[in-house]
């Protein structure tokens, strides 16, 4: 017998809870949001990292409706926090409607607005895990602003590591269909190359690329 890669994981880990599937079917089908989130086993290898470095706080760089937000905060120690940047004032507010139903709402601070202004108020060293899914063009320069945050020891991870995703809901009207790509691909040689990160790749359905702070 045959499967897809997605199937067997389904079948091995069992099925997606029952409010994360109501999330995704009001998020989708009712909120019209963009199908853009992570898969459900790059949710659990998000639950996984976090529950592994125990980080007192989670930064997170591109919410949309909070999918992957709720993965790291159900990951965290007790005490500790998720910040989470949306530049989309309409997802943010689904979003903190599906943190409250999913229970992890008192964890979770949702900041809209523009992500590099926040980067900038951060004190060096403050931030023990950070997640970057957004604008793939920004990947390069979220990760100058984002490794001066993270403490040593602490984690990086960047969701479409593959540069394989359907990137056409952040694309500008006319503008180079290949730059997201680039811009990935710049990031990923980036970290990989760098003598103060150690990176591996975890597969995913669209990939993560996972670096630790030495």
């Amino acid at each position: 017998m045959t499967t897809t890669p997605q199937g067997y994981i389904r079948a091995v880990l069992g099925p997606r809870d029952p409010v994360l599937d109501e999330i995704l079917r009001r998020s989708l089908l009712d909120d019209r949001l963009p199908t853009i989130q992570v898969d459900d086993n790059a949710g659990r290898v998000l639950q996984l990292l976090t529950r592994l470095r125990r980080p007192r706080h989670v930064l997170e760089i591109g919410t949309l409706f909070g999918y992957s937000t709720i993965h790291l905060a159900r990951g965290l120690p007790e005490g500790g926090r998720v910040t989470t940047l949306e530049i989309d004032p309409r997802a943010a507010e689904v979003a903190r409607r599906n943190l409250r139903a999913a229970g992890v709402d008192d964890r979770v601070d949702v900041v809209v607005g523009d992500a590099f202004a926040y980067l900038a108020s951060l004190p060096p060293e403050s931030v023990g895990l950070v997640f970057i899914d957004a604008d793939k063009k920004a990947y390069p320069d979220y990760l100058g602003h984002c490794y001066p945050l993270l403490e040593p020891g602490g984690l990086l991870i960047a969701d479409d590591a593959f540069a394989q995703g359907d990137f056409t809901a952040e694309r500008a009207e006319g503008s180079d269909e290949d730059r997201e790509a680039r811009a990935i691909h710049r990031y990923n040689r980036a970290v990989g190359r760098s003598a103060r990160l150690f990176s591996a790749f975890v597969g995913t359905e669209n990939g993560l690329l996972v670096s630790v702070k030495e």
